[in-house]
């Protein structure tokens, strides 16, 4: 079974800092700990793969910063789908997307790939979402058809998209492919 270290983030996505990194961990260590998950619990994933993922960590949070649960759901969701990216794709975060592009984050080949390209290192497209707690009228399938939708202002770039729905009561994900 694959297992994410979530304060190894860090270690993944290489081109944000090590501060940003680990706050989205912490923000995910809230999120999972706030549904009452502990070190080690099973991430379910669906999708275009079916996968069983473990999520560990270590660190005690201070949660004094960390009232607002829509924030840490929603950084929570971007650290899963960190992981997810580079477990399901050959691709690594690039960098953070524009408002209205309709993505998050721009996917590339980091530069020890083959297919890596300085000039045109932009190469796939990301959304996520985070859900607390899924209900009838936010499932992961609603959101998965809306943030589908979300994507088109960039479509015209002929890239594809990743569609990554993190939900964190059960915990499980929803990532595919546009």
């Amino acid at each position: 079974m694959t297992i994410f270290t979530l304060e190894e983030l860090k270690d993944t996505i290489t081109l944000f800092s090590a501060t940003e990194a680990d706050f989205w961990s912490e923000n995910s260590i809230v999120a999972l700990e706030h549904n009452n998950h502990q070190s080690g619990c099973i991430l379910k994933v669906y999708g275009d793969q079916v996968d069983e993922i473990g999520l560990k960590w270590t660190k005690t949070v201070v949660k004094n910063g960390y009232k607002e649960e829509k924030k840490f759901i929603e950084k929570s969701a971007e650290a899963i789908s960190f992981f997810l990216t580079r477990h399901f794709t050959e691709f690594n975060v690039i960098e953070e997307a524009c408002i209205g592009t309709g993505v998050d984050y721009w996917l590339g080949y980091d530069d020890k790939h083959q297919k890596y390209n300085p000039k045109n290192f932009l190469t796939a497209r990301l959304e996520i979402s985070g859900i607390n707690i899924e209900t009838l009228s936010n499932s992961l399938e609603k959101r998965v058809k809306v943030k589908m939708m979300q994507t088109v202002p960039s479509d015209d770039t002929a890239l594809p998209a990743y569609i990554s729905i993190v939900e964190h009561s059960t915990p499980k994900a929803h990532f595919s492919k546009k």
